[in-house]
């Protein structure tokens, strides 16, 4: 299973969730490759002090993360595309609509809502430590119940990929 988590720039809240995610799929040794990118990136950009910090005060390691702009081709690779906000789901179903049915925002596939209820995750950029803080437990929380969900749904196995639902893909009523 391949997952992506798509944010703006790559160096706050995308990667910091692919961090968590990736700990908890090596704790349970599967098999899954987990990425992030951002919709508007400088490759190779850093992530950011604050967020790289977060991240040590929990444990999860992120060393070397460099920043992606988000491609086709790193969409179509992936079986989830995870964002960190409305818009971004928005922007990548009007210009990929038929991957629609693989990109949620990241609330709504933890919580397994419709999209018109999920919640975006506050960027922290430009923010100081406690916006990272605060952006980090959320991101923590939300990668836990995804993750969580990610297993119920999975359908032969680890390795079969989830067997994902569009229900909380319908941009119906958004």
């Amino acid at each position: 299973m391949h997952i992506l988590f798509v944010c703006t720039g790559n160096t706050c809240r995308s990667p910091m969730a692919a961090a968590f995610l990736r700990r908890r799929v090596e704790e349970r040794g599967l098999p899954w490759r987990v990425d992030s990118a951002g919709l508007m990136a400088m490759d190779g950009a850093p992530m950011t002090e604050h967020a790289a910090n977060a991240l040590s005060r929990r444990q999860v390691r992120a060393e070397g993360h460099q920043a992606k702009r988000l491609t086709r081709e790193m969409l179509r690779e992936s079986d989830l595309v995870l964002t960190m906000s409305r818009s971004h789901r928005d922007a990548l179903v009007q210009v990929f609509p038929e991957l629609a049915d693989k990109v949620y925002t990241l609330y709504a596939f933890a919580h397994d809502v419709p999209e018109r209820e999920a919640q975006d995750v506050a960027d922290p950029f430009g923010g100081g430590e406690a916006e990272y803080e605060a952006c980090a437990s959320q991101l923590a929380d939300l990668v836990d119940l995804a993750f969580e969900r990610l297993l119920r749904t999975t359908a032969q196995g680890p390795e079969e990929g989830p067997e994902v639902k569009g229900d909380g893909a319908s941009s119906e009523g958004d």
